[in-house]
């Protein structure tokens, strides 16, 4: 049972005490004996012999009781002494452990319940700090609490662990084991694996008349408690955990019963109410979603079919699936096997809309199974709107493409030029031998003719020459406007999209923002872009296998207030012969090529007022760029 730290005291107290109680007694029988003289006001060599003996009969009597007191002192000593060796046995064989510091922690006294918890014989631990004997992790606690309990002169309470005192040293050695050995007898050795022991202090401070304070402990032994309080704990948390999986076992179990009694609860309508389930997730779905049974029956449908062919879900319900569908002319009619074969894939058919006309459609089909049932579900997307910006985008490559003719014939006239010149020439020069022979006097008609026939072999020969080249040419309107010019890049780059991304093309753009406006045919100016692009992409196909293909297109204002487009790659750039002749017309680094691209994008910027050139480093890449004017309509 522990005790409180106020009924903690020592022998050392004790025998003060006594002391103090005799030097006392003593004090106050000289000081009686000094006034009972001084009241007798006698001079002894005055005093009669009555006097005298009446004096010392006095004197004997106050000796008598100064015996009789100092025995009764005697006795009262020997009794308080046998109190204090009372106490002291009490106090060492207390099963609570005592000690005394002083204010700078240093034991002074301890018991013997101490040296057993402390692990040292009690004249050892005289004088030793009480830290020494704190554990490490708990050395901040401790010097807090002894500041704390000097500082506010009021009891506290500390809670730490004790140093191991064997690991330093094997058993043999062990000042622990040999101490517990002397004292009580041990035969094996310590047990190290519980001499880590957990303390509770309780503190309180005493001033004595002598010394400043002294601070006495007592100690508990708290161990087994904490041990308790772990073992507690791990149990609670197994227990805990135990519960846990239990609890999640009997929740998978009452989860297993209920889709059991769920499965058994269905009955012939669960099919309808799947139905009623699929429909409200797919009904928010943008695409059709149509389910048919083996026998090419409509099951279910979701609310974009009303969109796609005009049908209300329910009005499909139990319809076969060709009321919807229009497939080829070999197929005739949707049929279930010709379906199958196309599981998993897209494919592109014509549907029925319930007011005659014809959907072009994405057609996906997916397969799955409930209650070994089978079921197909087909997954259409109108894609009459893609339809619609495909032709718009063929309808824009053919006046792309008729631009590049006109502009390939233009450049193709130079090339041509003297083939015309030369019936031409001929055709004057034989008109004026036939105007001379006229003018003779003797006309030879024969010679006449024969030249005259010979002017018409070169008319017919430059008419042929014409005629090609208006086959070849048809007649366009040419026509400006204003626009801006990342508009265009951004159209043209969208027509080669597909080619990009074949040749694992990474596209990056920098271009200017708020660029002012340019008057030109933009559709020659989106061809010219074209061509700079697709000429990039195919000197990118020669690069090698792990380098990252890059194409970059800038826009920008120059210095002199024009509009400059830069369509820059890291291909393999071109040589210096390369250079050279790159833009001359008919050239061309490809196999296949007419030579004809730059020539005629240069020729289409040069109508524009415009400039085009190039820049180039073998192994670098390639830039090319050009440069359009600011012009006003006029």
């Amino acid at each position: 049972m522990s005790q409180s730290p106020n009924e903690h005291l020592n022998t050392e107290t004790l025998d003060s005490k006594a002391e103090v109680l005799l030097d006392k007694h003593r004090a106050d029988i000289q000081k009686q004996a000094e006034i009972m003289l001084s009241h007798s006001g006698a001079d002894i060599a005055r005093m009669s012999t009555n006097d005298i003996q009446k004096l010392l009969f006095e004197l004997q009597v106050y000796q008598i009781e100064l015996k009789m007191q100092n025995e009764e002192l005697n006795r009262a000593n020997q009794e308080l002494t046998a109190s204090r060796d009372d106490y002291a046995q009490l106090y060492d064989s207390s099963p609570v452990a005592y000690l005394t510091l002083n204010e700078a922690g240093i034991i002074k006294n301890a018991n013997i319940a101490a040296s057993v918890l402390l692990r040292h014989p009690k004249e050892t631990l005289i004088n030793k700090r009480l830290g020494e004997f704190i554990h490490p992790t708990d050395q901040d606690n401790y010097y807090l609490f002894l500041r704390s309990l000097l500082g506010q002169k009021t009891d506290q309470v500390l809670n730490a662990k004790l140093r191991d005192a064997c690991d330093a040293a094997p058993h043999s050695e062990c000042r622990h084991f040999q101490f517990c050995t002397n004292l009580t007898g041990l035969s094996k050795p310590c047990d190290k694996s519980k001499l880590l022991a957990y303390i509770e202090c309780y503190a309180r401070v005493i001033h004595k008349d002598k010394n400043p304070l002294e601070i006495y402990l007592t100690i508990n032994n708290v161990t087994e408690r904490k041990q308790a309080e772990d073992t507690i704990t791990c149990l609670n948390e197994k227990l805990e955990t135990k519960i846990r999986k239990q609890t999640s076992e009997l929740t998978a179990s009452n989860l297993s019963l209920m889709k059991k009694v769920e499965e058994l609860r269905r009955s012939k309508h669960q099919l309808l109410e799947r139905e009623a389930k699929l429909n409200s997730i797919f009904n928010a779905s943008v695409e059709g979603i149509i389910t048919i049974n083996m026998s090419d029956v409509i099951v279910s449908a979701n609310a974009a079919v009303e969109t796609i062919f005009g049908y209300k879900p329910k009005e499909l319900l139990g319809c076969s699936i060709n009321k919807l569908m229009l497939l080829s002319p070999k197929e005739m009619t949707y049929s279930l096997p010709s379906a199958i074969k196309f599981v998993g894939q897209i494919r592109e058919i014509d549907g029925l809309h319930k007011n005659g006309s014809v959907v072009p459609l994405d057609l996906s089909i997916a397969e799955f199974s409930i209650d070994n049932e089978r079921y197909f579900t087909n997954i259409v997307r109108d894609v009459s709107l893609r339809k619609h910006r495909e032709q718009q985008d063929k309808e824009h490559l053919d006046e792309l493409a008729h631009v590049t003719r006109l502009g390939l014939m233009g450049e193709m006239a130079s090339g041509i030029a003297h083939e015309v010149n030369q019936p031409l020439s001929a055709i004057s020069s034989y008109t004026q031998a036939s105007i001379n022979l006229i003018n003779t006097e003797n006309l030879d008609r024969v010679k006449l003719i024969e030249i005259l026939y010979k002017t018409q072999q070169q008319a017919l020969r430059a008419g042929q020459i014409i005629h090609r080249m208006r086959d070849f040419v048809k007649s366009h309107a040419k026509h400006r406007s204003t626009t801006d010019i990342n508009t265009l890049i951004h159209d043209a780059v969208g027509l080669c999209v597909a080619e990009l991304k074949q040749n694992d093309i990474k596209l990056t753009f920098e271009l200017e923002n708020n660029l002012p406006s340019i008057y030109v045919d933009h559709v020659q100016i989106e061809q010219v872009i074209i061509n700079l692009i697709r000429n990039s992409i195919e000197a990118l196909q020669n690069s090698p296998a792990k380098q990252q293909r890059q194409l970059t297109i800038h826009s920008r204002l120059t210095l002199n207030n024009g509009i400059q487009v830069r369509v820059k790659d890291n291909g393999p750039g071109l040589d210096k012969d390369q250079q050279q002749k790159i833009l001359t017309p008919f050239y061309t680094t490809k196999a296949n090529g007419m030579g004809m691209g730059l020539s005629i994008s240069r020729s289409l910027i040069d109508a524009h007022e415009g400039t085009l050139h190039f820049n180039s480093k073998p192994e670098k890449g390639t830039t090319f760029y050009f440069t359009l004017p600011i012009r006003r309509k006029i």
